[in-house]
């Protein structure tokens, strides 16, 4: 059975000026997953399984929230644990870990405000 986890009140602040830059990593062995941003505005962002994506500078976000969602799977039968962490310019804005027995193919959808300094 699938699982959603959110991820709610969740904030990043930085200069006006600022490019933000988002980064999925997969912890655990064998996951593989597709994860959308959608931001403000018509740039909405993709990464398969790991990877980074820029989602441009900080003022450009700060009109209506950010939503995040990751469709994840891990197929390794000796896995035993999903583990994720989520990154805004390098610094971890949160971490999801569930066992597999709880589902395989979790959701995770993060909601994140961005704001100015």
């Amino acid at each position: 059975m699938r699982k959603i986890y959110r991820y709610e009140k969740l904030s990043f602040s930085a200069p006006i000026d600022e490019d933000i830059n988002f980064e999925i990593k997969f912890i655990s062995d064998g996951n593989i997953g597709h994860t959308v941003i959608n931001i403000p505005g018509d740039n909405d962002s993709e990464i398969a399984n790991s990877g980074k994506s820029s989602l441009g500078k900080i003022q450009t976000l700060t009109a209506e929230k950010t939503i995040c969602v990751s469709d994840i799977a891990n197929p390794i039968p000796h896995e035993d644990t999903i583990a994720i962490e989520y990154y805004i310019n390098k610094k971890l804005l949160a971490k999801h870990s569930n066992l597999k027995s709880d589902t395989d193919r979790p959701y995770v959808i993060l909601t994140i405000k961005f704001s100015v300094k």
